[in-house]
């Protein structure tokens, strides 16, 4: 036990601090402009990529706010059929509707994407955000209706059956029984599938064709263009939501800890 809590004391601060050398170097990177290998630093700290960002020359400033607009569009939208379907089959108690829910995962993103792609351009919304946010919406629904189909307990099913009770209908059940049982869960269902959508690339270059450009989309072109200081500030600027919504994760669980602790100290 001792040796197993002194290697814990020892591995964790290691794996910080290889964390945090990663994001500081991107941050050194992103400070400067051009590269020479075998130097580890940018020839010259001007901070033009940053410059670039705030004047938005190259459009990356429009680009992270459209990928913003659509990551919280795509989250409000699978939540909310997700959380609705996974009660539906609770309801049913059929299997098939899970299983249906599964099938977006047989396949990678990509190919489902090009599989529906001639369904888009029959749409009318190939190369349009619209046809972007329909399609992550549906891999979004499918772990959303995953994630919460199995977290309904005895529990909210007896306040489910005191709301209604007194009187309340499918409104009241839903507002003072589901919601407030699974409140902590929702928000960490929206956070998963706000950065699902932020990160996402294959759905944003197939099916938007190259006419959505989203934040991914011009990371992958600078890449591509070999500008290694462009691509470390927009990957800054892309992983910046990812870290928010992991230390409010974090937040949410060191918050549940602390109630369920005080709860149990109150107890006889």
């Amino acid at each position: 036990m001792k040796f197993s809590s002194r290697c814990r004391s020892i591995l964790l601060p290691f794996v910080f601090a290889l964390v945090l050398a990663a994001y500081s170097y991107l941050i050194v990177l992103s400070l400067g402009s051009g590269w020479s290998f075998p130097s580890l630093l940018p020839d010259r700290f001007d901070y033009s990529p940053w410059k670039h960002f705030w004047a938005d020359r190259d459009g990356l400033r429009i680009a992270a706010l459209r990928s913003l607009g659509i990551s919280l569009v795509v989250s409000a939208i699978s939540t909310t059929f997700g959380l609705s379907a996974a009660r539906s089959i609770r309801e049913t108690r059929s299997r098939w509707g899970l299983y249906i829910a599964y099938l977006p995962f047989v396949m990678s993103p990509v190919v489902i994407g090009v599989c529906l792609f001639d369904l888009t351009i029959r749409l009318g919304i190939a190369g349009t955000v619209f046809g972007v946010i329909a399609t992550q919406s549906m891999f979004a629904t499918a772990f959303t209706t995953v994630f919460f189909s199995e977290l309904w307990s005895p529990q909210v099913d007896r306040y489910e059956q005191l709301v209604t009770t007194l009187g309340g209908g499918r409104i009241s059940v839903w507002c003072h029984a589901i919601l407030p049982s699974i409140r902590g869960l929702v928000v960490v269902c929206v956070i998963e599938t706000a950065l699902f959508s932020w990160l996402d690339y294959g759905i944003v270059s197939i099916i938007g064709g190259g006419n959505v450009k989203s934040l991914t989309v011009h990371l992958f072109a600078y890449i591509r263009e070999a500008s290694v200081n462009q691509a470390a500030q927009s990957s800054l600027v892309l992983l910046f939501p990812a870290m928010v919504g992991m230390l409010l994760m974090i937040g949410l669980y060191v918050i549940s800890v602390g109630q369920k602790s005080r709860t149990n100290s109150r107890l006889p």
